[in-house]
Protein backbone atom coordinates (compact mmCIF):
# COMPACT_ATOMS: atom_id res chain seq x y z
CA UNK A 1 0.00 0.00 0.00
CA UNK A 2 0.93 3.63 -0.44
CA UNK A 3 1.81 6.18 2.23
CA UNK A 4 -0.91 8.13 2.50
CA UNK A 5 -0.05 11.83 3.04
CA UNK A 6 -2.76 13.48 4.96
CA UNK A 7 -5.25 11.22 7.68
CA UNK A 8 -7.93 13.15 10.19
CA UNK A 9 -9.18 11.72 13.12
CA UNK A 10 -11.94 13.25 14.26
CA UNK A 11 -12.45 11.88 17.67
CA UNK A 12 -13.77 14.28 20.43
CA UNK A 13 -11.60 11.46 23.60
CA UNK A 14 -8.12 13.37 23.31
CA UNK A 15 -6.57 9.76 24.62
CA UNK A 16 -7.98 7.69 21.77
CA UNK A 17 -6.72 10.52 19.66
CA UNK A 18 -3.18 10.14 21.03
CA UNK A 19 -3.84 6.35 20.71
CA UNK A 20 -4.43 6.45 16.74
CA UNK A 21 -1.49 8.80 15.80
CA UNK A 22 0.56 6.46 17.24
CA UNK A 23 -0.62 3.69 15.90
CA UNK A 24 -0.98 4.84 12.63
CA UNK A 25 2.40 6.59 12.79
CA UNK A 26 4.09 3.06 14.22
CA UNK A 27 2.92 1.01 11.36
CA UNK A 28 4.00 3.39 8.64
CA UNK A 29 0.79 4.27 6.89
CA UNK A 30 0.14 8.13 6.98
CA UNK A 31 3.11 11.16 6.74
CA UNK A 32 0.64 13.53 8.51
CA UNK A 33 -2.03 13.36 10.89
CA UNK A 34 -4.54 15.71 11.78
CA UNK A 35 -6.71 15.29 14.90
CA UNK A 36 -9.85 17.50 15.22
CA UNK A 37 -11.86 17.22 18.74
CA UNK A 38 -14.95 18.78 16.95
CA UNK A 39 -16.63 17.29 14.27
CA UNK A 40 -17.45 20.82 13.01
CA UNK A 41 -14.06 21.86 12.78
CA UNK A 42 -13.37 18.89 10.35
CA UNK A 43 -16.09 19.77 8.03
CA UNK A 44 -15.06 23.33 8.17
CA UNK A 45 -11.28 22.44 7.35
CA UNK A 46 -12.84 20.22 4.44
CA UNK A 47 -15.30 22.89 2.81
CA UNK A 48 -12.13 25.27 3.34
CA UNK A 49 -9.87 23.16 1.12
CA UNK A 50 -12.58 21.84 -1.38
CA UNK A 51 -10.70 22.94 -3.98
CA UNK A 52 -7.38 21.74 -2.67
CA UNK A 53 -6.95 18.15 -3.14
CA UNK A 54 -3.39 18.09 -2.00
CA UNK A 55 -4.63 19.66 1.74
CA UNK A 56 -7.45 17.26 1.75
CA UNK A 57 -7.01 13.78 3.80
CA UNK A 58 -6.74 10.48 2.46
CA UNK A 59 -8.48 8.93 5.19
CA UNK A 60 -10.87 10.12 8.02
CA UNK A 61 -11.20 8.01 11.19
CA UNK A 62 -14.70 9.04 12.62
CA UNK A 63 -16.19 8.71 16.22
CA UNK A 64 -19.63 8.59 16.41
CA UNK A 65 -20.18 9.49 19.75
CA UNK A 66 -19.22 13.23 20.53
CA UNK A 67 -21.06 15.55 22.48
CA UNK A 68 -22.06 18.88 20.00
CA UNK A 69 -21.78 17.09 16.73
CA UNK A 70 -22.10 13.38 16.60
CA UNK A 71 -20.76 11.09 13.84
CA UNK A 72 -23.78 10.94 12.60
CA UNK A 73 -24.14 14.62 12.33
CA UNK A 74 -21.08 14.54 10.21
CA UNK A 75 -22.16 12.43 8.04
CA UNK A 76 -25.45 13.72 7.23
CA UNK A 77 -23.34 17.11 6.39
CA UNK A 78 -20.72 15.98 4.35
CA UNK A 79 -23.36 13.44 2.25
CA UNK A 80 -24.44 17.08 1.04
CA UNK A 81 -21.17 18.01 -0.71
CA UNK A 82 -18.40 14.98 -0.44
CA UNK A 83 -19.14 14.61 -4.57
CA UNK A 84 -17.63 17.65 -4.98
CA UNK A 85 -14.41 16.86 -3.76
CA UNK A 86 -11.68 16.30 -6.11
CA UNK A 87 -10.70 13.37 -4.72
CA UNK A 88 -12.07 10.39 -2.90
CA UNK A 89 -11.57 10.25 0.95
CA UNK A 90 -11.83 7.25 2.48
CA UNK A 91 -14.06 7.19 5.58
CA UNK A 92 -14.18 4.50 8.51
CA UNK A 93 -16.28 4.89 11.54
CA UNK A 94 -14.09 3.89 14.58
CA UNK A 95 -16.41 3.87 17.58
CA UNK A 96 -16.44 2.23 20.63
CA UNK A 97 -19.93 1.45 20.01
CA UNK A 98 -20.99 -2.60 19.34
CA UNK A 99 -24.54 -1.85 18.65
CA UNK A 100 -25.66 -3.52 15.68
CA UNK A 101 -28.09 -0.91 14.66
CA UNK A 102 -25.37 1.62 14.42
CA UNK A 103 -23.33 -0.98 12.05
CA UNK A 104 -26.66 -1.07 9.97
CA UNK A 105 -27.14 2.87 9.94
CA UNK A 106 -23.65 3.04 8.79
CA UNK A 107 -24.61 0.80 5.26
CA UNK A 108 -26.67 3.71 4.49
CA UNK A 109 -23.98 6.41 4.04
CA UNK A 110 -22.57 4.84 0.61
CA UNK A 111 -18.82 6.43 1.28
CA UNK A 112 -18.14 5.10 4.40
CA UNK A 113 -15.79 2.33 3.98
CA UNK A 114 -16.06 0.09 6.79
CA UNK A 115 -17.08 0.03 10.29
CA UNK A 116 -14.40 -0.38 13.25
CA UNK A 117 -14.43 -0.54 17.00
CA UNK A 118 -11.76 1.15 19.44
CA UNK A 119 -9.24 1.25 20.53
CA UNK A 120 -7.33 1.23 16.67
CA UNK A 121 -4.95 -1.71 16.68
CA UNK A 122 -2.18 -3.40 14.00
CA UNK A 123 -4.46 -5.52 12.91
CA UNK A 124 -7.65 -2.63 12.35
CA UNK A 125 -4.68 -0.64 10.28
CA UNK A 126 -3.93 -3.42 8.32
CA UNK A 127 -7.56 -3.55 7.41
CA UNK A 128 -7.17 0.06 6.81
CA UNK A 129 -4.27 -0.94 4.49
CA UNK A 130 -6.58 -3.27 2.38
CA UNK A 131 -8.45 -0.59 0.63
Amino acid sequence: MQLLNMIFIVDDDPIHQQIANLMIKRQGIGEKVKAFSEAQDALNYLREYIYEPDLLPDLILLDLNMPVMDGWDFLNDYAGFYEQLPKKIGIFVLTSSIDDSDRKKVDDYAFVKGYLTKPLSSEIINKLQGE
